[in-house]
């Protein structure tokens, strides 16, 4: 691949978008011509492929006045990659809902133009022109930004949320990149992680009490932190309660995950240590899927543990759902969100598949037929969740997502999760504890992370280093 630029050049973003049509290996030769007079913006593309040759010349119409140079560089970039992905979509066609806003937080360039002034009309209106946004994902996006706004106005002054890692599953899935062992390899080593976990959880009680800090909202995650036994994640819990303190935590999760680790033992030990929200994750509701991405629970064990969980007083309940797992078609997630919304949890969280990532298929018919099957999916869950009175309150993407599409939380008004606004937004330092957990730590308009070990053994081997990381972590807070 050769691109060649004249008038403005934006390789690292063209490149974004060039990823989404041809493969790193396919010869390709790419050229843009950037001119720009008075208030119009003219982009000349010429992409040579095969045997053919394609253009475009895009024109965009912008009073640039008085401008800064961040601004400029914004629009003069936009132009480029527009005019770029008109033309090779007259190659392929691969859809692209989010037109050419790049970046894994669409609902922050929301709040920016309107930190910046802009009327909520006039957000929409630039996202529409300049980068292209469909209209459905233009009112998702001011959507999440209105509710995003809302909750990280109730940050509390000298707060942390915190972020405790258990990186054990019973099996991994087929599609997992989280940070997770499986238990019939690592399950040895549980004892020893949680013991050092309550030594860790001491330690962080100690520094936040030195530095006049407290902890608003904690996430218990992984991996599937209900691997552990009932009497291990009561351990945890206690742990908390003693050192940390449950009286000003807002919001509490246990990211149970996986229905067939759920127990009553496990659902009641939570209960009694103050969780106050759950995860349980189907994923989907079809067991044909679950059989293929290795997932041992069946549809029957999602309703059992959902029923448990009602019985032990959960009140804010979120399941997963993953639109566009292998071979599963529109009729198929249907289902599973009919199903899931009829349960009536007051959280769905809708993740987007990455379709595929073999480089001899990313471009093939199959893909792009199913980027527009997810992109139905995606739809579907935003217009079924309005009718049952869920409005999306955070939202993110990720690479390798075919035709950059979104992962989206909604929630029932009041029950949205603070801790996924604020770790998403980068609003409140998030200490990580635990396997696999980065810190981060917010200072200002700085962002300094500080990475766990990821491994069990490691984590137990070196775990002097774990609480000098700590100390580091709080050490960034005081300066």
């Amino acid at each position: 691949m050769l691109l060649i630029q004249n008038g403005f050049e934006c390789a690292y973003e063209m490149e974004l978008f060039i990823k989404l049509f041809f493969d790193k290996n396919e010869d390709v030769y790419i050229y843009t011509n950037l001119v720009h007079e008075k208030n119009r913006i003219n982009v000349y593309t010429e992409i040579l492929f095969g045997d053919a040759v394609y253009f475009e010349d895009y024109n965009l119409d912008f009073d640039l006045t008085g401008a800064d140079r961040r601004l400029k560089k914004k629009i003069f970039t936009c132009a480029c990659t527009n005019s770029f992905c008109h033309a090779a979509q007259k190659i392929r066609a691969v859809s692209i809902p989010w037109g050419v806003l790049s970046g894994i937080r669409p609902a922050k360039s929301v709040r920016l133009l309107r930190e910046e002034g802009k009327t909520a009309a006039e957000a929409a209106a630039f996202l529409k022109k300049v980068y292209e946004v469909s209209d459905e994902k233009i009112e998702l996006a001011m959507e999440v930004a209105r509710s995003e706004e809302r909750i990280l106005k109730q940050i509390g002054s000298n707060s942390v949320s915190l972020y405790i890692g258990i990186p054990f599953c019973p099996t991994r899935c087929l599609y997992c990149s989280f940070v997770s062992t499986d238990m019939r390899v690592s399950g040895k080593y549980m004892e020893g992680f949680v013991e050092c976990l309550v030594r860790e959880i001491a330690h962080t009680g100690a520094l936040l009490k030195k530095h006049g800090m407290y902890a608003e909202n904690i996430y218990i995650g992984g991996g599937t932190p209900t691997t552990l036994s009932a009497g291990q994640l009561a351990l945890i819990f206690d742990a908390v309660k003693t050192h940390i303190g449950t009286g000003r935590i807002k919001e509490y999760t246990l990211e149970a995950g996986r229905p067939d680790t759920i127990t009553d033992e496990k659902l009641r030990a939570a209960k009694q240590g103050g969780v106050n929200r759950i995860s349980i994750n189907p994923q989907t509701m079809n067991q044909k899927t679950l059989d293929k991405i290795g997932r041992r629970h069946t549809p029957e064990l999602v309703y059992e543990a959902f029923r448990m969980a009602r019985a032990h007083g959960f009140d804010n309940i979120n399941m997963d759902l993953i639109a566009g797992l292998p071979d599963e078609a529109f009729a198929d997630f249907k289902y599973s969100l009919d199903e899931v919304a009829a349960l009536d949890p007051e959280n769905i969280t809708v993740h987007s598949m990455c379709v595929k990532r073999a480089a001899a298929l990313r471009f093939s018919d199959t893909e792009l037929a199913q980027a527009r099957v997810m992109n139905r999916m995606l739809g579907y869950t935003q217009r079924l969740m309005r009718e049952t009175g869920r409005a999306p309150y955070y939202m993110y993407r990720q690479k390798n997502i075919s035709g950059n599409l979104e992962n989206v939380g909604y929630a029932k008004t009041g029950t949205e999760s603070f801790y996924n606004v604020n770790i998403m937004e980068e609003a409140q330092t998030i200490v990580a504890l635990g396997g696999g957990g980065s810190s981060k730590v917010v200072v200002g308009d700085r962002i300094e992370r500080v990475f766990n070990f990821k491994e069990p053994l490691e984590y137990i081997r070196r775990f002097d280093e774990i609480l000098e990381k700590k100390d580091a972590v709080f050490r960034l807070l005081k300066d």
